[in-house]
């Protein structure tokens, strides 16, 4: 009487284990097969006016000084050898095509034609897409892996990819299309064994358009800059065709941005990283970075780029500018530093009025704060640290431009706004009282006579100053 009884208990167990196994089967295989599936916040690609597509800023001069062969083709020398370098190629064409769209010089396209043709001509064919080969060893930061040739960038993939849309739009020659088209497909291809890649995705699920992709497994340097530089080239895909493949590689893109900028690459009151596996400051790199997450916050709309890149303006701003410092009546100290911010000299100045000298340059020092550093006077060749009230640079500095604009909320109260010259004189003035909490469109923020100042866009204060200030606070929607 128990036997059946013990076979139907043991069909059960066969049947619930199977179903369970079969449960997990997907997930033992997303483990086994690769990274979790690609993260996105839902960032949307928005157009913008041709002058600020992110891929057209900087005309090429009209004469090259820079190394280049016979068919005006960028080269890049290295290891006592000339090679053909794909970023810098696609970097110089689409200088190239800036000038063109600038002057209409014929000159200037043909150089873009040349260098675009050089990359289609060297492409490497693999899986449907074009790719565009490294023949050289490249050696990067200590503990990381020779890139050994051939390899293959993410960044390069990019920029090509933006030299070819706008060879596309500016001569309507079909095979300037097909080069996009294939060239796109190289960013929506996972990494494939022998085979050569650009993107990956980490263990949480953040995907990387990598610049300097390693050989012996699926990961990189994940450098930002070239990110970004190769989001761009999607996004000028995105434009030309409305690609709904390209706004999601567009998303998940921006989402790593979003995601590791703040933690990673931010240095706080001090120049970013380069990348995230080779962590060494970089002074030129932090202003690219600035300059990046601005344009981000542009051609997503979302508000925490414009944040990042307001965060990094204070953090390190762009130091080389010249101006007027004011320095008002009494004792002045200058000083010279070493690169880690230690004091090498000092110098005193008393001064019995107000004085106004020169200075070329408004930089952090390291550990010590904003320094303006003097040209002229008992001062020259110190640098004088920033003090709101003593020693202000006059007129307008770092400025950042928010198109959308942004929306800055200020408190009930009474408000002066004010409008400066270029020499930072006030050429006018106006008040205005809010009986309750108002938003205001902010389309500028700027170091205004030494201090934090938000520009409004609309309204009774259109392009007037208002100096921050406590119950002023510009908002902040992450996303």
């Amino acid at each position: 009487m128990t036997k059946p009884k013990i076979r139907r208990a043991w069909w059960v167990a066969l049947i619930v284990a199977g179903a369970l196994v079969a449960g997990l089967t997907p997930v033992l295989a997303g483990l086994r097969d690769g990274p979790p599936a690609v993260r996105r916040d839902g960032y949307r690609p928005y157009p913008v006016p041709a002058a600020a597509i992110p891929s057209r800023e900087g005309a090429a001069p009209l004469v090259d000084t820079g190394l280049h062969d016979a068919e005006n083709v960028r080269m890049f020398r290295m290891h006592d050898r000339v090679w053909d370098h794909p970023v810098a190629q696609a970097q110089w064409g689409l200088q190239n095509l800036a000038g063109w769209r600038a002057t209409g010089k014929r000159i200037y396209l043909d150089r873009a034609i040349a260098n675009a043709q050089r990359n289609v001509d060297r492409r490497v064919e693999s899986r449907g897409a074009w790719w565009y080969p490294y023949d050289f060893e490249l050696t990067r930061c200590t503990k990381r892996p020779l890139l050994r040739p051939r390899w293959y960038s993410g960044m390069s993939q990019g920029q090509l990819l933006s030299l070819f849309v706008g060879l596309y739009e500016e001569t309507g020659d079909a095979a300037w299309r097909t080069a996009a088209d294939r060239t796109f497909l190289s960013l929506t291809l996972p990494v494939h064994d022998s085979e050569p890649w650009a993107t990956w995705t980490d263990r949480a699920g953040y995907q990387w358009l990598e610049e300097y992709p390693e050989n012996d497994e699926p990961r990189g340097e994940q450098v930002l800059n070239g990110h970004i530089f190769s989001l761009y080239g999607v996004y000028d895909y995105w434009r030309m065709t409305g690609d709904g493949r390209a706004a999601e590689v567009f998303d998940a893109a921006a989402t790593t941005v979003r995601r590791y900028l703040p933690t990673r690459f931010r240095v706080e009151n001090w120049a970013s990283r380069y990348s995230m596996n080779c962590r060494h400051f970089h002074l030129k790199y932090h202003q690219i970075h600035t300059r990046q997450t601005l344009k981000l916050y542009e051609i997503t709309h979302a508000s925490v780029f414009a944040e990042y890149a307001d965060t990094l303006r204070a953090d390190y701003p762009a130091p080389a500018l010249r101006g007027t410092v004011q320095l008002e009546r009494g004792p002045h100290v200058g000083y010279t530093f070493d690169l880690k911010g230690q004091v090498t000299g000092e110098r005193t100045a008393t001064l019995a009025k107000a004085a106004r000298v020169a200075a070329d340059q408004r930089v952090r020092v390291r550990g010590r704060g904003i320094h303006y550093r003097i040209t002229e006077g008992p001062l020259a060749g110190y640098l004088v640290p920033e003090e709101p009230g003593r020693r202000v640079l006059l007129g307008v500095a770092v400025d950042h431009r928010y198109a959308p604009a942004r929306t800055l909320t200020a408190q009930p109260g009474t408000y002066t706004g004010f409008t400066v010259d270029r020499a930072g004189a006030v050429t006018g003035t106006r008040k205005v009282t809010f009986a309750a909490v108002t938003e205001l469109a902010l389309g500028g923020s700027a170091w205004v006579n030494g201090e934090l100042s938000y520009q409004v866009a609309a309204g009774e204060l259109a392009g007037f100053w208002l100096a921050a200030r406590g119950d002023l606070a510009v908002a902040s929607v992450a996303g």
